[in-house]
């Protein structure tokens, strides 16, 4: 995404100009981060991420607001990189996002999920129903609620690297996406739909999540005897397979479980099935997670005690042993303490260690994200 330069002065001289307005204002919040990561037998790897060693940094978030005279609220908020490992840098804003919403409607230019993403609703881990993720790509997107539905379309109109289409083409923006959803009676729906991107490999070689494909997706859902069940059907277009899932909830006390099937109709000739027993009650929550992903099979086991206090002890455990993928087949396993210290304050502990390549190279273990090794880590908001 393309950055911007702002100075302390025009900060403070935008947040006057909004003040003085009796309809507009700016609110600033923000976080820093402080902590030491010993990365263990990863010392001499390429690790992603990897803070091995002291590590700090620091973000300013700045939204300025205004209530126009017709009912339209226009928004605008940066987020500003102030502090990191060199003891100081420009101040340089990312994460940019402006907005005009009104109580059913909405405009949006920025940093925001694409139409698709937005809507879509899946049953299971479906293969087929691979819609762009966005992650640093420029989109514009408008959303509209009517009569409970909500309607979404957008466009990109740069890459995650912040380089406009314009500039290597004729186009504006790219990949033309479209989602809805809502309730009609008893019964939920979503749809989804993405155009083939124009522009393949320009947006997915800046970004990982976004998919060049062409592809159409529809879900239903409806709650009978306390089970939440959803049927979906995904197409891909692009490379011609599709995936037709069902996704039962069930909650029973304390437990919920869910199951999923999905018939996959493409070139592995494996489906996908799993299920997964979440347990929450007082001061422990437990979650155990089954996935027959592709002819793999992965085992994940999280676990939280609320020791009291202000102190949470946590611990997961994650297998994939059968992978034929020599560097995705192994065991990841993490053990953490949080302690609450107070003004949104927080002290890290953490100990993770990965086999799994995708665990080593985001240096993050489990859903916590932790970092490899032993962490210590101390961080606030404002």
């Amino acid at each position: 995404m393309k950055s911007i330069l702002l100075t302390t002065t025009a900060i403070v001289a935008f947040a006057g100009a909004a003040f003085a307005d009796g309809h507009a204002g700016v609110s600033f919040s923000g976080d820093f981060t402080l902590g030491f990561n010993d990365d263990n037998d990863n010392d001499d790897a390429v690790v992603i991420g990897d803070n091995d060693g002291f590590y700090w940094e620091g973000d300013l978030n700045v939204t300025g607001t205004a209530a126009l005279d017709n009912g339209v609220t226009a928004s605008a908020t940066w987020e500003f990189d102030i502090a990191d490992e060199t003891n100081g840098q420009a101040t340089v804003s990312d994460n940019v996002l402006l907005s005009l919403t009104t109580d059913s409607a909405g405009l949006y230019l920025g940093d925001t999920s694409f139409a698709a993403e937005t809507q879509w609703k899946s049953a299971g881990d479906m293969e087929a129903d691979g819609f762009s993720e966005a992650d640093g790509e420029n989109v514009l997107r408008g959303d509209v609620t009517v009569a409970g539905i909500e309607a979404s379309i957008s466009l990109a109109l740069t890459n995650a690297a912040g380089a406009r289409v314009s500039v290597d083409t004729d186009e504006d923006y790219d990949q033309l996406s479209f989602g809805a959803s809502g309730d009609l009676g008893m019964f939920g729906f979503a749809v989804a739909y993405q155009e083939e991107s124009t522009f393949a490999p320009y947006f997915s070689a800046a970004n990982g999540d976004f998919n060049d494909s062409e592809i159409f997706g529809i879900s239903a859902s409806v709650s009978v005897a306390g089970a939440d069940i959803t049927l979906a059907y995904a197409s891909n277009e692009t490379i011609d397979e599709n995936s037709t899932g069902i996704q039962v909830a069930y909650p029973f006390g304390p437990v919920t479980a869910t199951v999923y099937y999905v018939s996959e109709d493409d070139g592995s000739d494996e489906d996908n099935y799993g299920a997964t027993v979440a347990y929450s009650d007082g001061p422990i929550a437990v979650t155990l997670d089954y996935d027959y992903d592709q002819g793999v099979n992965k085992v994940g086991l999280d676990g939280s005690y609320d020791v009291g206090n202000g102190l949470t002890v946590l611990a997961g455990l994650y297998d994939q042993s059968d992978d034929a993928t020599a560097a995705n087949n192994g065991t990841d396993f993490y053990v953490a303490g949080t302690y609450d210290l107070g003004g949104g304050a927080e002290l890290l502990i953490s100990y993770a260690e990965a086999e799994t390549a995708g665990a080593i190279g985001d240096d993050e273990v489990g859903g916590p994200d932790y970092q490899v090794g032993t962490t210590v880590q101390v961080s606030f908001s404002f």
